[in-house]
């Protein structure tokens, strides 16, 4: 269910919101690339304890609505639950279903700066690309 590997992301110049470029080896990969980048844009991981779980399921019937729904419930429990996460284990038995492990914990603002206030993940202009077994996605995040 893990699958350990180097996190591949770069800040993209975009006028008004936060865009990334996600990269991964595999589809799977690119999606735990793309939480842990938003994760990153949240907060500083290195300084959250992994002391909370929380695991959901997703689903989407193309790859880019299951990610965009996978980093929406991330968004979604950091907002509603306010935790900060640390890491994301993905079980991903298709390009249509992922089973999602959230570590982190509370958010302490003495602890955690906030980084960038995402407010959503969005659609616009976002495509999935497989070029030469390599994934890659702009993600483009409202703030």
């Amino acid at each position: 269910m893990l699958e350990l590997s180097v996190m591949s992301y770069e800040l993209l110049d975009h006028t008004a919101d936060l865009c990334i470029r996600v990269t991964g080896g595999s589809f799977s990969e690119l999606l735990r690339n793309a939480s842990l980048a938003m994760m990153e844009q949240i907060t500083d991981r290195d300084k959250v304890k992994p002391s909370a779980r929380e695991v959901f399921e997703v689903a989407g019937e193309t790859k880019e609505e299951l990610l965009v729904k996978l980093l929406s419930e991330i968004l979604y429990l950091h907002e509603t639950s306010r935790l900060v996460f640390k890491d994301i284990r993905l079980d991903v038995s298709n390009e249509k279903k992922a089973v999602a492990e959230l570590s982190g914990e509370v958010y302490n603002p003495g602890k955690h700066e906030l980084v960038n206030d995402i407010k959503a993940v969005t659609y616009h202009n976002l495509k999935i690309e497989n070029v030469n077994d390599k994934f890659t996605a702009d993600i483009i995040f409202d703030i």
